[in-house]
């Protein structure tokens, strides 16, 4: 495989391990109650599974702050908080995330008219 198509590999993969473990953590989260040993164990479990696809360099805000909240959930596992002062925080950055993932989706799209056909909207 050349250097190139071996980058793009590693950061498609990286990525896609990304997205899943925000999607584990947020979906246990989400799914009730829950003891922060249980969190502990899951946050544990996909940090492992990060932790062996090789890191990439993401030019993306997006991306960033899925590193970000990784960052974040694992200083959350270390912390000493309630687990549902846990499971609000991590639910609010997830929710931060999604926000700017669907950006690019909610501005409006410039119209074009043609000729004298202009309207005031």
């Amino acid at each position: 495989m050349d250097e190139k198509k071996r980058e793009k590999y590693i950061q498609s993969r990286y990525r896609r391990e990304l997205e899943r473990y925000l999607n584990r953590v947020v979906g246990f989260v989400m799914g009730g109650d829950f003891d922060k040993g249980e969190y502990d164990a899951i946050v544990e479990k996909g940090l492992e599974k990060l932790e062996k696809v090789e890191k990439a360099k993401l030019f993306s805000d997006y991306f960033e702050s899925l590193e970000d909240f990784v960052q974040k959930s694992r200083e959350l596992k270390e912390s000493d908080l309630s687990a549902d002062e846990v499971g609000s925080q991590i639910v609010y950055e997830a929710n931060q995330i999604r926000k700017l993932k669907r950006k690019k989706s909610y501005n409006r799209k410039e119209r074009r008219f043609r000729g004298d056909d202009e309207r005031d909207f």
